[in-house]
């Protein structure tokens, strides 16, 4: 239903999330998800977004701390983020004594704590810390005992699509989806790691890696590596590593190799590498440490290993290509192995690579860095007195963070030289790693999970250099029907949309909202339906119908997205400047592109129209034009320069852009340069003669081709309804024209999109195509747009977004240009607003065969003989079902229906032939989505109705804002009359009476603000 006004709070920057149903567009974003371990190839660095340097979380005011949740029970569980969500494991115990030794100590015994335990997955909610699901995966008594510092739930959940993995060892393997709903479970057995017949508890992490699940299960009995299957947990192949390692605690490392995966795993004495297909080792150099915890890890196409215990603590650079054993080979360097120190490793915490050089932990706060390609010592320096290491070292935003076990986070300064930054509280003690994402680090300590992000009131960006998000590259093609190479017109030349689809998803089912420019635009902008917007047809601007509707950019900035607009984007009118970060730019002066004498002629045709017509002062140019220029010479073409501008200006900064680039062509007039018309010959053009009306169609179901009677050429334009028609040859050069604009248009796509590779741009950039509707080239007699059938109504739209698994698959799903909003908001992880009424396609995006919608809804409003109508037409996957209502009361006046399994051109009416059981569900159909009712096309701003005898009120404007305004007068019908620009500093006055209404607008879009004029008359003062 309609509303007049929406209001939104803006929100946090900090708190972007992405859903977690769309893992394909950050599938190489360390930045955002946390799928395991340490993150992304066990790296334990995430980039991209400014991190927090200071903070206390033992103070209640400090805003540094986003949240604090409470965590039952006992675990090492590291946390895993993915989207939206945060996934820990714990163990909580029936007793209320859970010891758990903190601090250094010789103990080596287990823990007294075999009592009933409940093993537990818990989710939370990323931005709030809010608890979405816990689920108890086993409860009973412990299998194997823990070592009096671990818990029972020790290792970390690891997260592929929408699999959750949980090992608790023992207590058995657990597979969930991202909504808790168990998927299968599995039972290993009893894993009982020990030393001096002691049990002191599993340790490992699950890695998974491309469908497959590999758990290392180093029981000193029978040590062995397995792989599952992530679909089912069924095993594919299992190998002993009983004369590689006797016990091991760290979690398995899997990369690639000359194209062939990799599962590295610590040990001792070996350190060994497994073919993730086979089993079949691949390398294996010797360890050191006779207790290998810290786990191995990838950075700069190097391997690390360290650990220590018992005398030994190496640190081992490694080539991912290592081949045999390299230990023993002739040249270890040949084998692969790039450097080896055999002192400085570490006995529990990993070490992190940034930059230049690797730093590493100890656990007794000895704090060391390294040259990472050489493995020459910089330094080694005490953190502080009393200081104990478990927790592995992370990194952010030129940053490295190393948890102490009484709670102290120590931020050391990068580089060859030793600095300590800061070192902040957590308040409890932490023996686990850290998760980041996006900016913020989230530490699990002993009793909670603690979010802790930058300060937002320091007034420093949110980013760091590298880019956030992804940017939006939005390009718009007026009066595009899928007339084009990848849609499979033979003979359209646009060999860069070919391209374009090639590299993303094509949508063959796609449509507009209102097959007419102004309110198929604002719809798709704003996300809402026309009946909610109240725009339906060209003269009322969104903004008079809703002046608080918020836009697809406005929305996208309030998330740190910068938005830049070319072209038309919006009706050219009504630009609204609201939406933009800057003001849009003006074009160049451009040179005529018609032949000499046209103006002449155009004022000579005007002189002979009749005294009331119409077109007396507003006749156009001839529909088509060759001229002979470059292609920056015409509209278009310039505009493509001045996006090219934008794109390498604004591709350097740190915030992501929205830029939208809005081509005219192929809208009439038919203009587009000479060489473009030469692609084609005219004879093999296709043009259609013998057309008809559909049969059986109301008599207002069709446009009546006035749009193309603008034009001198064609002044004297017949209907689709008059006997006369169009001559073959005008046909001829009308389809002629139409084709050479396509060319045209995909010429400028090409060369923004060559722009965006010279910037190195395109892997971080998603890439829209849409059409704001169809266009008839003579089918049923029609030229131009307006009405509610499939030529009219569906659209080329194509979406190309980094990471995409579905690049060049087509798909014949039904999606709305509505749906273009939430879909956008999920691919760059920005909050899909509640007010929006499309779906998003992003389902689509990953799966061409997926569905979202039962039907897609487009409409037009037509007037006929003093009545008005609205027809609804709703196409389903085999019909097109149209009804038309009484515009006032919602009642229904007629209906059509076309079958597209039998003919895919809508040429007859059938609503007589088909069963009425069909009919009555389409139109229950309908209503679910489109419920009778009134409509009122005069918008919500619009001046009073004209009084016989107006009390006059002159109102003036005087502009203070530092920025040009525009003062539009508003009809009784809401429409804007033209504008007058008011420089700053400047008066301007009307002519008004008491009941008109005036929007003023500045150019940079922070200025929107509607007035009346009062008596005695005023001066209205305009600031920002």
């Amino acid at each position: 239903m309609r509303s007049t006004a929406f209001r939104y709070q803006r929100v946090l920057v900090i708190f972007l999330t992405l859903a977690a149903s769309t893992p394909f567009l950050y599938a190489a974003d360390e930045s955002v998800d946390w799928p395991g371990f340490r993150g992304r190839g066990a790296a334990g660095v995430a980039n991209g977004f400014q991190t927090a340097a200071t903070w206390d979380a033992t103070n209640p005011d400090d805003k540094s701390v986003l949240w604090k949740s409470p965590i039952p029970g006992l675990g090492h569980s590291c946390p895993t983020i993915v989207g939206d969500r945060i996934f820990v494991a714990t163990a909580v115990a029936s007793s209320d004594d859970v010891p758990i030794q903190i601090g250094r100590s010789g103990n080596i015994d287990a823990a007294a704590d075999n009592g009933e335990q409940a093993w537990m997955v818990l989710c939370f909610d990323k931005t709030s810390g809010a608890e979405r699901w816990r689920q108890t995966a086993y409860k009973g008594t412990p299998k194997a005992t823990r070592h009096a510092k671990a818990t029972h739930a020790n290792t970390t959940i690891a997260v592929e699509g929408d699999n959750v993995v949980a090992f608790f060892g023992s207590e058995g393997l657990y597979c969930y989806d991202l909504s808790g709903n168990l998927k299968w479970k599995k039972d290993l057995g009893i894993v009982n790691v020990s030393k001096y017949g002691i049990g002191w508890g599993y340790g490992s992490s699950p890695a998974i890696y491309d469908g497959r699940i590999v758990l290392v299960c180093d029981d000193p009995e029978h040590p062995y590596i397995v792989t599952l299957n992530l679909d089912d947990g069924e095993e594919i192949w299992r190998k002993s590593r009983r004369e590689d390692c006797e016990r091991s605690w760290g979690t398995p490392l899997i990369h690639t190799a000359n194209g062939n995966a990799q599962v590295v795993v610590n040990g001792w004495p070996w350190i060994v590498a497994y073919d993730l297909d086979t089993g079949e080792v691949s390398w294996r150099v010797e360890g050191g440490g006779d207790n290998p915890i810290p786990s191995p890890f990838i950075a700069d196409d190097r391997i690390y290993l360290t650990n220590s215990h018992g005398g030994k603590s190496p640190i081992i650079a490694m080539r991912p290509d290592s081949k045999g054993n390299v230990t023993e080979a002739d040249s270890p360097q040949d084998a692969g192995l790039i450097w080896r120190d055999e002192r400085g490793g570490t006995y529990m915490s990993t070490p992190v690579v940034l930059g230049d050089y690797l730093y590493v932990a100890g656990t007794n706060g000895v704090f060391r860095c390294y040259q990472a390609e050489s493995g020459e010592k910089m330094y080694e320096q005490r953190l502080a007195g009393g200081t104990y290491v478990v927790a592995s070292l992370v990194a952010a935003d030129d940053k490295i963070y190393c948890t102490a076990e009484d709670g102290r986070v120590f931020v050391i300064a990068p580089g060859p030289e030793f600095e300590i930054l800061s070192t902040n509280q957590l308040g409890e003690s932490c023996l686990a790693t850290p998760a980041i994402s996006e900016g913020v680090i989230y530490f699990r300590t002993t009793h909670s999970l603690i979010a802790i992000g930058p300060d937002t009131d320091s007034g420093e960006p949110l980013s760091s250099n590298d880019r956030k998000r992804p940017n939006i590259l939005f390009i718009a093609v007026d009066d595009l029907r899928p007339s084009l190479g990848c849609y499979g017109d033979s003979l359209a030349i646009s060999p860069h949309i070919d391209k374009l689809a090639s590299e993303g998803m094509r949508f063959d089912r796609a449509y507009c909202q209102v097959a007419v420019c102004n309110p198929s635009r604002a719809s798709l902008m704003t996300g809402l339906r026309p009946d909610t917007l109240g725009v339906w047809t060209l003269p009322i601007h969104f903004r008079e119908a809703m002046p608080d509707a918020v836009t697809l950019p406005q929305w996208l900035r309030q998330f740190g997205y910068t938005a830049v607009s070319h072209g038309k984007i919006y009706h050219n009118p009504t630009p609204d400047p609201q939406s933009w970060s800057e003001p849009i730019r003006d074009l160049p002066n451009l040179p005529f592109a018609y032949p000499e004498g046209t103006q002449k002629l155009v004022a000579g045709a005007r002189e002979k129209l009749p005294q009331r017509d119409w077109r007396k002062t507003s006749l156009r140019n001839p529909s088509t034009a060759a001229p002979d220029l470059p292609d920056n010479q015409l509209l278009d073409g310039a505009r493509a320069d001045i996006c090219i501008e934008d794109l390498r200006r604004h591709g350097k900064s740190s915030q992501p852009f929205f830029l939208a680039m809005g081509f005219i062509r192929p809208h009439l007039a038919f203009v587009a340069p000479k060489k473009y018309w030469d692609l084609y010959e005219p004879d093999k053009l296709p043009v259609l003669t013998g057309q008809q009306v559909p049969a059986g169609s109301p008599p207002y179901a069709m446009h009546n081709n006035s749009e193309l009677s603008h034009y001198v050429d064609l002044i004297d334009m017949p209907a689709p309804w008059d006997e006369e028609t169009l001559p073959v040859e005008k046909m001829r050069e009308l389809v002629h024209g139409y084709y050479a604009c396509v060319s045209y248009i995909d010429a400028q796509i090409g060369r923004i999109m060559q722009a965006l590779d010279e910037e190195g741009l395109r892997e971080n950039t998603i890439v829209v195509l849409w059409s704001d509707h169809g266009w008839k080239l003579g089918e049923y007699r029609g030229w131009g747009k307006m009405t509610n059938y499939e030529i009219d109504a569906r659209v080329p739209l194509i979406v190309s977004a980094p990471g995409m698994k579905t690049a060049g698959q087509a798909s014949d799903s039904l999606v709305e240009l509505l749906d273009l909003f939430p879909t956008l908001c999920e691919l760059t992880g920005v909050d899909i607003p509640d007010f929006v009424e499309g779906k998003s396609f992003v389902p689509v995006l990953q799966d061409s065969q997926a569905s979202i919608h039962e039907a897609a809804v487009s409409q037009y409003y037509r007037p006929y003989k003093g009545n008005e109508f609205m027809g609804y037409s709703l196409r389903t996957d085999r019909y097109r079902y149209i009804e038309w209502r009484d515009f006032s009361t919602g009642e229904m006046v007629e209906q059509e229906l076309y079958d597209h399994d039998a003919n895919e051109m809508e040429t007859k009416n059938l609503i007589d032939t088909v069963s009425p059981d069909v009919i009555e569900g389409l139109s229950n159909l309908l209503k679910s989505t489109h419920p009778p009712e009134q409509l009122v096309m005069t918008p919500a701003v619009h001046s009073s109705p004209s009084d016989p005898n107006p009390l006059s009120a002159d109102i003036s404007f005087g502009n203070q804002s530092g920025t040009p305004i525009t003062v539009y007068p508003i009809t009784p019908r809401g429409r804007r009359s033209r504008g007058q620009q008011i420089a700053p500093s400047k008066t301007g006055t009307f002519n008004a009476y008491l009941g008109t209404v005036f929007v003023v607008e500045s150019r940079d879009g922070t200025i929107h603000q509607i007035h009346s004029p009062n008596w005695p008359p005023q001066t209205i003062v305009i600031k920002k």
